[in-house]
């Protein structure tokens, strides 16, 4: 366990100096609690590309943008992270995310002005072609499982978002 906290400090102690994007998902898990989860990607000293997790939170309330915003501005707090380390985020597209004035961009974008921001398209893409037809929605399915088995592999990671 020492060890881990060790690697975990050490991380930590890295964004505190390091900008890096950060990656959102949230889901909703099968009792209707709300769980979120964050990753970062950055460069480190010797020029290599990283991603790391660095969260899972559950949720205590809702999934609204400004609950996802106090949950990961907690956390970078606790951690002594300055927000304005990160430089870009990337989320599926839901609305708790990039609603204009409450999803959590909103929110971040009051501290971190001129943050980039990504929107990985390939699940909203899903989502509309469940409305449209089988053939296209079960095609659509097998693109995200062959997209997410190509990104289990720490080496592969680069290719998608």
């Amino acid at each position: 366990m020492k060890i881990a906290n060790d690697i975990e400090n050490k991380l930590f102690d890295e964004l505190k100096t390091t900008q890096f994007s950060l990656q959102l998902d949230e889901t909703t898990l099968r009792n209707n609690k709300a769980l979120i989860l964050a990753y970062i990607r950055y460069v480190n000293t010797s020029h290599e590309v990283i991603e790391e997790y660095l969260f899972a939170k559950q949720l205590e309330v809702d999934n609204k943008g400004s609950t996802v915003y106090e949950a990961v501005e907690q956390f970078f707090k606790q951690k002594e992270i300055p927000l304005s380390n990160i430089i870009a985020r990337a989320t599926d597209g839901a609305p708790s995310m990039v609603e204009r004035h409450r999803g959590f961009i909103a929110y971040l974008k009051r501290e971190v002005l001129s943050i980039f921001t990504i929107h990985c398209v390939i699940y909203r893409q899903l989502l509309a072609a469940k409305h449209l037809s089988d053939r296209l929605h079960s095609t659509l399915q097998a693109v995200i499982k062959t997209v997410d088995k190509i990104k289990a592999h720490s080496l592969n990671v680069l290719i998608f978002c």
